[in-house]
């Protein structure tokens, strides 16, 4: 595999050429300020220097979209199947805590593939969890193995299996997985067209909505992973996302193991990059896995995944900077990765422009054209979903989960602010996202979001009495006040909107062990639809 620096060349002219015109009004803004006293010249210029990398942030979005959209997607490199000969042995290792679905582990082990064991990874602590798991094991003769601390989170769960194991691959299964019956034939024919390859990541869909909240946001799901991972295959920096991911033995003791850190996956794979070993995406091997369930459950993950950014970015940039990467997969990783702790940078500009300087009686005014980048920008996020499904959905429900997405990101605010403070200046900490949530009154509602909306009535103040408006932080202010609405949006089931084009793998729940066993048989006997390397990929849900 080789990549290409040209995304980045691209995003970079284009933002040199958006700023060109606006330094000059920039540096008079900070001149001015600097004339009149000193701690105005620098708050000014931090401020500056936020619009800069703002601007830099929104190009990517939009050239990373426009790029995969009408470069990229239709010409997506076809992988061979490779030639027959042995059968490497592939570990599928299926990690749980206090979350195991039988269910979703019976359709992943449905592989149309001779030499493979499946492991349960099982740091779980309720009873109830461990008697399921342990009555699941006999039945199916599945190996679990158990250890007697949880020290280093998930990597440490499959570090003690792994350092002692005998395989030539493994799969990494999160609880909610499924990864269709031709996951590992699949996966190794990407191993052996990429000599250089250590991790192959498969592309995902969320599938089984359960509730509303599901159902409304699970299609940002099959739009983000396919755009902007294929376009990182080639131009960017491809990390293993965590789950549906196929590692070889080799790739995993070059790269000394997983790292004891939140974002174990990220991790590994600069290491496993700096051995030589490169991640890349298999777009048409399409596993499942469910969006959050809740609105608690998707803070709870946005939370584990700012704590771990952060604590990325406090452990590893000094080894980003030294790795063998090139530039430009240097850049994106910081592009994408310190985005979700750099909110706590953006915190800085608001009080800069709706406390500090209005206290002081100095006012910034910058040119009228610059909003039109700074609003582009702002909704650049939203671009590759609207491209997406514009032809896929209706457009008044399109438009719904566009303004449903920015309520809910936008209310995101104060829980990435508070966690990378939080881990900025403490421990992060590893938080398993909940798989089920009850029904919730409006009285609930308020006390589990007080925090949200206590943050949004004391910016919406503070605005207020200083710049006598609420408009410079109504897009803070706004979501953080209506996400009531969005921690009671699960109560309303969805069950007759649950996808029904699902991959091979997946068959109706079964009643028995005895109907368990035969799912497993007859889908194992499945004929293929044809051979892998002669299907079209599925792109879209």
């Amino acid at each position: 595999m080789t990549k290409s620096p040209r995304v980045y060349l691209i995003i970079l002219a284009v933002w040199l050429a958006i700023l060109a015109p606006a330094v000059p009004a920039m540096a008079h803004v900070v001149a001015s300020a600097t004339q009149t006293a000193w701690y105005l010249g620098a708050l000014t210029l931090a401020s500056a220097l936020f619009v800069t990398y703002f601007w830099l942030n929104g190009t990517k979005d939009i050239v990373y979209t426009l790029y995969f959209h009408l470069v990229q997607r239709p010409h997506l490199i076809h992988v061979p199947r490779r030639p027959d000969g042995p059968e490497p042995k592939v570990a599928l290792l299926y990690c749980t805590c206090d979350d195991f679905s039988a269910d979703s582990l019976l359709r992943s082990m449905a592989q149309r593939y001779g030499n493979y064991e499946t492991v349960i990874l099982d740091d779980s602590s309720k009873p109830e969890s461990l008697a399921e798991i342990d009555d699941f094991a006999a039945r199916h003769g599945v190996q679990v193995v158990r250890r007697a601390d949880r020290a280093g989170f998930k990597a440490g769960n499959l570090n003690n299996h792994l350092r002692t194991a005998e395989y030539d691959y493994f799969v990494i299964l999160d609880s909610d997985e499924i990864i269709p019956s031709d996951y590992v034939t699949r996966s190794l024919d990407y191993f052996a067209h990429y000599g250089n390859a250590g991790i192959v990541q498969a592309n995902h869909s969320a599938t089984r909505n359960r509730n509303d909240f599901m159902r409304v946001f699970a299609i940002g799901v099959d739009s983000h992973w396919i755009a902007y991972q294929t376009v990182k295959d080639r131009h960017g920096f491809l990390s293993l996302l965590g789950h549906g991911a196929m590692v070889s033995r080799e790739c995993y003791q070059a790269a000394g193991g997983f790292p004891a850190v939140v974002a174990e996956d990220l991790c590994f794979s600069i290491a496993a990059r700096d051995a030589g070993y490169y991640t890349v995406f298999a777009p048409d091997i399409r596993c499942e896995e469910e969006f959050p369930v809740s609105y608690h459950a998707f803070k709870k993950r946005h939370s584990k995944w700012t704590q771990g950014n952060m604590e990325f970015i406090k452990r590893y940039t000094t080894t980003i900077l030294g790795s063998r990467m090139t530039w430009f997969e240097k850049l994106d990783i910081v592009l994408f990765t310190y985005s979700l702790p750099l909110t706590a940078l953006f915190s800085v500009y608001v009080v800069i422009h709706v406390v500090a300087l209005p206290a002081l009686g100095y006012t910034v005014t910058y040119p009228l054209w610059m909003l039109v980048p700074t609003i582009a920008f702002l909704l650049a996020p939203l671009l590759n979903d609207t491209v997406f499904h514009f032809r896929r959905m209706p457009k008044l429900r399109l438009l719904s989960y566009l303004l449903h997405s920015i309520v809910l990101y936008g209310s995101m605010f104060f829980v990435s602010l508070r966690s990378s403070v939080t881990s900025a200046f403490g421990k992060s900490v590893f938080l398993v996202t909940p798989k089920s949530s009850g029904r919730v009154s409006i009285r609930e509602a308020l006390t589990a979001t007080r925090g949200e909306i206590a943050f949004g009535i004391v910016l919406a103040a503070v605005s207020y009495l200083l710049t006598g408006s609420v408009l410079p932080v109504v897009l803070i202010v706004v979501p953080a006040l209506l996400c009531v609405f969005l921690a009671r949006k699960h109560n309303k089931t969805s069950a007759g909107t649950v996808r029904t084009e699902l991959p091979a793998a997946v068959v109706a729940p079964a009643r028995s062990a005895a109907e368990e066993r035969r799912q497993l048989a007859t889908l194992a006997r499945a004929a293929d639809p044809g051979p892998p390397h002669e299907r079209t990929p599925e792109l879209a849900a």
